[in-house]
């Protein structure tokens, strides 16, 4: 009988999450969602621009392509996307043993919060 009042005294202590716990949970949820939300694209974009200069290395076509038709071809598949802001002087080609070799280096800088920046620095070689 003891042990059953010793459960019943337990109970009776735990009252659940407070309500400072509770915002401080709900404060964090948001910070983290946010965060998602502005950085989440940046790589969805990256992917994209890699996924079409990779796609021109498998097939063979960038041995055959000037640079300014690579970024021709990114920038259209970037408009169908509506991809903004990105400097497409940032893929450069170079060849060797006739083999093509695509480089795409840049940097996206992204606003968080205030005058807290994310900065996302991205440097792709495809051969």
């Amino acid at each position: 009988m003891s042990k059953m009042n010793i459960n019943i005294n337990n109970l009776k202590k735990q009252q659940g999450v407070s309500k400072l716990g509770l915002l401080v949970m709900f404060f964090l949820v948001a910070v983290f969602l946010t965060a998602g939300l502005k950085v989440v694209p940046l790589y969805i974009d990256h992917n994209l621009i890699v996924g079409i200069c990779d796609k021109l290395i498998e097939t063979g076509e960038a041995e055959n392509m000037t640079i300014t038709d690579i970024r021709l071809r990114v920038s259209r598949t970037l408009r169908i996307n509506n991809v903004r802001d990105f400097d497409l002087n940032s893929i450069t080609l170079r060849r060797e043993n006739s083999q093509a070799i695509i480089t795409v280096a840049y940097e996206r800088r992204v606003e968080l919060f205030a005058n807290l920046d994310v900065i996302a620095k991205f440097d792709s070689v495809l051969q």
